[in-house]
């Protein structure tokens, strides 16, 4: 286990202890689902530190790489067994991420094509 994950670990633990300690709960509090965009938004503050903490843990990056364009496209493939085996052995040998080798073979595929 790298030290990342172990790091990953330890804070899930700290985290899992705090919330289930109800600091700060009164134990006749009725907690309900929150509405509007800030709903529970203090809560994650406290839990991550930081309100730049949140907006990087929250949610996906648009892969356009421009702000306030909403969510990237998302595409569904389905693989044969041994073709989706040989992108996750290249993955973790690449220490990348499967959807990233797809999206840069599409690249090349596409750059190609025209």
């Amino acid at each position: 286990m790298s030290k990342s994950e172990r790091d990953d670990d330890l804070r899930g633990e700290q985290l899992s202890a705090w919330a289930e300690s109800l600091d700060g709960i009164a134990t006749d509090a009725v907690v309900i689902r929150g509405n509007g965009e800030d709903s529970g938004r203090a809560l994650l503050e406290a839990a991550l530190g930081s309100s730049e903490a949140v907006d990087r843990a929250i949610g996906r990056p648009n892969l356009s790489g421009v702000s306030g364009l909403g969510k990237s496209p998302v595409r569904q493939v389905r693989l044969p067994i041994a073709l989706d085996e040989a992108l996750v052995q290249r993955a973790n040998f690449e220490h990348r991420r499967p959807s990233e080798i797809v999206r840069e073979a599409l690249v090349a595929y596409l750059g190609k094509a025209s």
